[in-house]
């Protein structure tokens, strides 16, 4: 039989396609003064097609609005529930309530992940948890009395697991929680999950490797590369996820699959995040996964959820001030820089969010009176304290802007929180409210948008992040 060249391209095609098992999704996170409605999140997955959504919490007060949407969910299981957990009566209530109910609405609920980080020793150590590996095990089982075997149970973990090493094939986890992992590990492979993983290359390429920044993206212009045997790590994020390959193999499972729960690129908040290496990296990034080249460890296709769709303008800071700053999108629902959700490597921006609603062009501006600088100080301190200027911190956006500009960004930022209420924006005396917007070069004076928990919600149900 003959085949015309059109033929043998659509059986490639057929052939490239069909084998992939993989996807490309994305976190959301609530931690925001003024959250976007879940109805705008679902309509912006569904406009940029984007299949799968990994929820940092269980988002049990607005799951059901992905109902019939065949939009794949992953949910978390917060560390704060994880002593109550414990209790096997009080587990089977939690996922009959969040997990169970919410799918025989018609949620598409396929993974519950375990805590965050339970081993850390840097970002989250402040709220490890050893008994993870017990908890995963009593949520498995109640999944598995209510015949949800099919939704997957694992634990996400970030480069912290690990000793610090120059060379992946020489990674292992760290000695005091290598009975913990080995645990995990054997419990995933029983069920059929897969090791969960949270990559924060700028963070790690600086802080941990302290490697030149260059060696964080995939276009990698330094000609920096690691040697490790025959292999050459041209980029930081093959090197990562073989590092933690590696240690998996040493524990016994070479074939375990490695899922990507977050990986991205911050805006601000610290030196080397802006827009342009955000859309560089993810560029990088999703030529990566079209690819399906994997790693030299790992080969073949990947999960991955980008980090994230939106700003987090109230996520603590102590996990460091670029943390509130992940979002592809701002917190008004637009796109920070282009990225293709579709792989097929355009140059766009994502679809806006539809129906938002921007409160008044008004803004909250210091009116420079130095009479008395103590009081000043002390209203600038209280303004951040309870708003975000995360965009001054050093590295920011707005880090450069002088002494009034700096007082007028922290004065506003709390009149929009407050929702542009003219006593918060009184600051002893010292604020006034303008018209005109007070935004320089490269720092932004935002203003707030009317929220979902703003709006009304049906039957008087509070919002519950």
């Amino acid at each position: 039989m003959r085949l015309t060249i059109l033929g043998i391209i659509m059986l490639m095609v057929l052939f490239m396609t069909s084998g992939v098992n993989s996807f490309v999704g994305i976190t959301w996170g609530r931690m925001q003064t003024q959250q976007l409605s879940p109805a705008m999140v679902v309509d912006l997955l569904l406009q940029n097609k984007i299949p799968s959504l990994r929820l940092m919490t269980s988002g049990y007060d607005i799951i059901e609005v992905f109902a019939a949407t065949n939009i794949s969910i992953s949910v978390t299981m917060g560390n704060s529930f994880m002593y109550p957990a414990k209790r096997k009566d009080l587990a089977y209530n939690w996922v009959n309530e969040r997990i169970k109910t919410p799918i025989n609405k018609g949620v598409n609920i396929v993974e519950l992940t375990i805590g965050s980080e339970p081993f850390s020793n840097t970002f989250l150590k402040k709220v490890s948890n050893y008994e993870v590996v017990n908890v995963l095990k009593i949520m498995r089982e109640s999944l598995d009395a209510m015949d949800l075997g099919y939704v997957k149970t694992t634990t996400a973990h970030g480069m912290d697991v690990l000793k610090v090493l120059k060379f992946p094939s020489e990674a292992d986890f760290r000695d005091d929680i290598k009975k913990e992992m080995l645990e995990s590990l054997a419990e995933f492979n029983r069920t059929g999950a897969p090791f969960v993983l949270i990559l924060f290359p700028i963070h790690f390429v600086k802080e941990i490797l302290k490697y030149p920044m260059e060696f964080a993206f995939f276009d990698n212009n330094s000609g920096f590369t690691i040697e490790d045997g025959n292999v050459t790590y041209t980029n930081a994020v093959e090197l990562m996820i073989d590092s933690v390959a590696w240690a998996i193999k040493k524990a016994g499972y070479p074939n375990m699959k490695i899922r990507i729960a977050q990986i991205g690129w911050p805006t601000d908040g610290y030196l080397h995040a802006n827009v342009q290496n955000a859309e560089r990296f993810h560029r990088g990034l999703l030529k990566f996964i079209v690819s399906q080249k994997g790693t030299p460890l790992k080969p073949g296709p990947m999960d991955i959820y980008l980090h994230s769709l939106c700003d987090e303008n109230i996520f603590a800071t102590m996990f460091g001030t670029f943390q509130r700053h992940w979002g592809i999108y701002r917190a008004d629902g637009h796109p920070k820089y282009k990225i293709d959700f579709s792989l097929q490597g355009h140059d766009k921006y994502p679809t806006q969010a539809k129906g938002i609603v921007k409160m008044p062009n008004r803004w909250c501006i210091y009116n420079g009176d130095k009479s008395n600088l103590e009081l000043v100080h002390k209203n600038y301190e209280l303004a951040c304290q309870a708003a975000d200027c995360t965009r001054l911190e050093q590295g920011g956006s707005c880090d450069g802007l002088n002494f009034d500009s700096k007082m007028s960004y922290a004065w506003n930022a709390f009149f929009q929180k407050n929702k542009q209420q003219v006593k918060a924006c009184d600051f002893d005396g010292l604020g006034r409210i303008v018209a005109t917007n007070p935004s320089e070069k490269n720092c932004e004076f935002p203003i707030e948008i009317l929220s979902y928990q703003d709006q009304t919600v049906q039957n008087g149900m509070k919002l519950r992040i």
